[in-house]
């Protein structure tokens, strides 16, 4: 999860720097309100499909050798109790990270919450009174405001008929929908800061939108400016509301007076298509599929080996096997009798688990009742299952050493307490591991 928060912070990132330097100085409004309102669904799809489509493969031509093999005797000596220490120290770490995020997440929802309740108070204690097509309500509040068609003006205050068309504008344009939307993803990436640069970005160019709409009616672009220099900055603005004396006062006046951009500007929105392809391809995992290149004189040939696994507990040893392969076990769930298709190898919650051999990733994600799963393809159609993982430290399509750590004990799925489920396979059936590992 904290990975594709992650890859979907740096697509919005890019994004978003993108039209801050590039499409921020333009006068199309409508535009760029679509452009900042792309950056949401696009920083979160992005990351999506590199799960969705297949991965892009890149061929290797290999030739094969002759490789001398070396047996390596392991050490029956049980995890010393300083390593479980340290591994109940990085397990507490992640606890910390995810504790961190889930709580900035509630309270953000929280404060997002208590402004719409605010809102319905206000809205209660309002008197409706009707202008033209529109109605206003005269509620206690200091500044006049919109959200949604609703018009909020202070009581016993008379405002100018510019400053309602305006507000009026923001109804018009559904601008109260595009903060609502802003709120929700800000609150699930509420520590990125350049979200909060978006938001006022956005809020910026609603102002825009309702400043243009208001000088197309016969407006004197003067009186108009004049009216906003006369309005006082508000201090501490809500930012579910759309205000007329907003903060940016003078990026108002500024892109009021500034001359119209050429259409062919436009142009430039195009440059949206390669950064976003860019950031695809970046979140892209390569799988390599190696391919074995046959030699014409057939010197060498490929032939079935006999594989030697390491033991898949770092450090550990057989005697820590509690379920042995073909034994008739229950289903902790079920309760039912079943042939055991593997080993059970107990372990504290966090031991390291290792590849018993060299391979490729074939499969690394959660799967019923199997927990979190590892299974790795290797030579001559040998496959290895590791199952009830508490953490991956690997992931699809990986090349993998025998030795490399490849996950952490857990007690995911079905299982009863912390160990791991371990199974041999070739051409898709089970194998007795204990004839494989090194002596």
């Amino acid at each position: 999860m904290l990975s594709y928060l992650f890859q979907v912070m740096i697509a919005f990132s890019v994004l978003y720097v993108l039209y801050r330097f590039v499409f921020s100085t333009l006068t199309f409004h409508s535009l760029n309100r679509v452009v900042l309102l792309a950056i949401l669904p696009l920083s979160i799809g992005l990351p999506l499909l590199t799960h969705i489509l297949p991965p892009i493969v890149h061929p290797i031509q290999e030739i094969p050798q002759l490789v001398e093999q070396m047996t390596i005797v392991l050490t029956t000596s049980a995890l010393p109790a300083g390593d479980e220490h340290v591994i109940m120290n990085s397990f507490n770490y992640w606890i910390l990270v995810y504790t961190s995020y889930f709580l900035g997440l509630g309270i953000y929802l929280l404060r997002f919450c208590v402004s719409i309740h605010r809102l319905f108070r206000i809205k209660k204690k309002a008197t409706g009174i009707r202008q033209d097509d529109h109605v206003l309500y005269q509620a206690p509040v200091s500044n006049i405001f919109s959200y949604f068609h609703w018009i909020f003006v202070p009581q016993s205050i008379t405002y100018d008929p510019l400053i309602i068309a305006h507000e009026k504008a923001h109804s018009q344009f559904k601008h109260t929908i595009d903060i609502l939307l802003v709120e929700i993803y800000i609150a699930f990436f509420w520590w990125n800061p350049l979200v909060y640069l978006y938001r006022k970005s956005l809020k910026s160019v609603h102002e825009y939108q309702a400043d243009q709409c208001v000088l197309r009616e016969d407006v004197k672009t003067s009186d108009y400016l004049q009216l906003i220099a006369q309005s006082l900055e508000i201090k501490r603005p809500n930012q579910l509301y759309s205000y007329f004396n907003t903060p940016i006062l003078k990026k108002r006046i500024d892109m009021m007076t500034k001359k119209t951009s050429h259409n062919r500007s436009k142009l430039m929105y195009f440059l949206l298509l390669p950064v976003a392809a860019l950031c695809f391809i970046a979140f892209t995992k390569p799988m390599t599929a190696p391919s074995i290149v046959q030699d014409t004189l057939q010197i060498i040939k490929h032939t079935d080996i006999t594989p030697t696994l390491a033991f898949p507990i770092e450090g550990g040893s057989t005697q820590q096997i509690t379920a042995f392969f073909d034994a008739d076990i229950k289903d902790p769930t079920t309760k039912k009798e079943k042939v055991h298709t593997g080993i059970d190898i107990r372990a504290a919650i966090g031991t390291p688990i290792i590849a018993t051999a060299d391979g490729t990733v074939f499969l690394s994600r959660e799967v019923g009742a199997w927990g979190n799963l590892i299974k790795i393809q290797h030579q001559d159609g040998y496959e290895t299952w590791y199952a009830h993982l508490k953490d991956f430290n690997t992931h699809y399509g990986k090349s993998v050493k025998k030795g490399d750590v490849i996950g952490y004990v857990g007690i995911t799925g079905n299982s009863s307490g912390p160990h791991l489920h371990f199974e041999l396979k070739h051409d898709k059936q089970s194998l007795n591991p204990l004839n494989y590992f090194e002596k």
